[in-house]
C-alpha cells in the first residue's frame, strides 16, 4: 500500500486509431501526448484556448477552456494537463464519473493512471513507475535501463516473436503437451542467442533458437 492506497497495476494498452483527450495543450501536455500521437498511433484531441505548435500540427484542437463531461465524449483516455491544479481536479472528478482512465500531469496529482518512465526496444518494453511519487527516481532507472539494454534486446524479442508465430514451429509444438511445448521454449540458450544478435549474427541466432525448439527433449 502507498498513503493507504493500493499500488496502481502496470498495464500495457493498444492506443492506435483511439481517442485521447487531452484537456491542456502546453508544453507539458505536447511532452505526453506526441509519442502517443506518433508512435502509437492514438488520435488526440486537445480542449484548450491555447496549444503548443508541435501539437497543433498533429492534433484536433477545441480552442476553448473545458467546459465539462460531454469534452470527454468518446476518449479512450482522458489527460489533465492544464496549468490549474483545480482545472485537472475537475477534468479527473469527471473522467472518474464517466468510468474513464485519467492522466493527471501537474504536480501531486493523482489521476486514476499514469505515465511510466518508459524504454522501448522493438517489440520489448521496459517501464517503470512509482505512483506518482518519486518521478525523478523514474527518470533515473529509466536512464540506466537505457544504457544497460541495447537494440539486441529488441532483436531477441523479435526473433522470439517470429517463431512463436511461424508455422512450422506451431505445427510441430501442436503435437506435442502443454509440459513439453513448455520444456521446448525454456531449452533456448537465452545468453547464447543474446550474444549472437550483439555481434550481428541473426541467422545464427535463429538457426540456434529454431534447432531447440524442434529437439527432442526428456
Amino acid at each position: 500500500m502507498t498513503n493507504g492506497e493500493a499500488p496502481a497495476v502496470p498495464l500495457l494498452v493498444r492506443l492506435a486509431g483511439r481517442r485521447v483527450v487531452s484537456v491542456g495543450g502546453g508544453r507539458v501536455a505536447a511532452d505526453k501526448l506526441l509519442p502517443l500521437i506518433r508512435e502509437h498511433g492514438a488520435l488526440v484531441h486537445v480542449v484548450a484556448p491555447r496549444i503548443d505548435p508541435a501539437l497543433e500540427a498533429v492534433a484536433q484542437w477545441t480552442a476553448r477552456e473545458y467546459q465539462g463531461p460531454t469534452d470527454l465524449d468518446g476518449a479512450a483516455l482522458v489527460v489533465a494537463a492544464t496549468a490549474e491544479a483545480e482545472v485537472n481536479a475537475r477534468v479527473a472528478d469527471d473522467a472518474a464519473a464517466a468510468r474513464l482512465w485519467c492522466v493527471r500531469v501537474d504536480r501531486g496529482g493523482r489521476g486514476s493512471a499514469t505515465f511510466p518512465a518508459t524504454v522501448r526496444r522493438g517489440p520489448l518494453t521496459f517501464s517503470v513507475g512509482t505512483d506518482g511519487g518519486a518521478p525523478v527516481l523514474a527518470r533515473w532507472l529509466r536512464a540506466d535501463i537505457d544504457a544497460t539494454y541495447g537494440p539486441e534486446y529488441g532483436a531477441l524479442a523479435q526473433l522470439l516473436g517470429d517463431l512463436r508465430r511461424d508455422p512450422a514451429v506451431v505445427a510441430h509444438l501442436a503435437a506435442l503437451d502443454e509440459q513439453a511445448r513448455r520444456r521446448a521454449w525454456r531449452s533456448i540458450p537465452l545468453a547464447d542467442i543474446l550474444a549472437a544478435l550483439r555481434a550481428g549474427s541473426q541467422q545464427t541466432a535463429k538457426e540456434v533458437a529454431t534447432a531447440c525448439l524442434f529437439s527432442p527433449s526428456d
